[in-house]
């Protein structure tokens, strides 16, 4: 699929957020529940339209912000190099919003959901995508594992997104095992950190490795 076609499925999906919001609109009360904690519970309230379009309008916000940035990028940072694969990551993104947003007004309904378990099966499947594509992105300022040693040499940044995607790929199977299972939320925010902060920290020790064999 062409970028200029993500985009527009990817606002597809925003006007199908805004769509599901208007139809479900007469059933919600007032306020919406607007969040729940880690055991599915109501901890938060907002007032109408609000309660009920929060969700489209900041999908249509991360649609407007991810459609920019390509435009935006530096020389030698571009989503050019890799806009196919951004496309996708975008549409992942987009898809995973419009779930959460079905989810949560059919829950503000009064639906019965496990608002637990199907929004880890949600992230786990994210993690899965992006994961998959990880080692496809390119140097950039946006998207990826942005630190300082990827961003400064194109071996480390190649190296650590290879790592990073397989950690992505399996913290987010682990994710939909633990929300399948109702594990407690300690082994989500692991998988998660896991996944973050060990290609992170290998970024550096890739830096020092590519950057002392320069000096030989």
């Amino acid at each position: 699929m062409s970028y200029k076609r993500s985009l527009t499925v990817g606002f597809v999906l925003v006007l199908a957020a805004f769509a599901v919001a208007a139809w479900l609109y007469p059933s919600l009360p007032d306020p919406v529940p607007s969040h729940w904690n880690a055991a599915g519970e109501v901890d938060d309230y907002m007032a109408k339209p609000w309660g009920a379009f929060i969700t489209p309008l900041f999908m249509l916000g991360t649609w407007a912000v991810l459609a920019v940035l390509p435009k935006i990028s530096p020389r030698g940072y571009r989503l050019d190099q890799f806009i196919g694969v951004y496309g996708i990551v975008t549409l992942a993104i987009l898809v995973t919003m419009l779930v959460v947003a079905i989810v949560t007004l059919l829950a503000a309904t009064g639906a019965q959901l496990d608002l637990t378990r199907i929004m880890f099966i949600v992230i786990g499947a994210l993690f899965v995508v992006l994961g998959n594509y990880m080692g496809k992105m390119r140097k950039n300022f946006f998207i990826g594992i942005r630190t300082p040693w990827t961003l400064a040499n194109d071996e480390v940044w190649v190296r650590t997104h290879r790592l990073g995607g397989w950690l992505f790929v399996l913290a987010g199977f682990a994710i939909i095992v633990i929300g399948i299972l109702k594990c407690a939320p300690w082994t989500f925010m692991a998988a998660i950190g896991g996944a973050a902060l060990i290609p992170a920290t290998y970024s550096y020790f890739a830096y020092r490795q590519v950057d002392q064999r320069g000096q030989q």
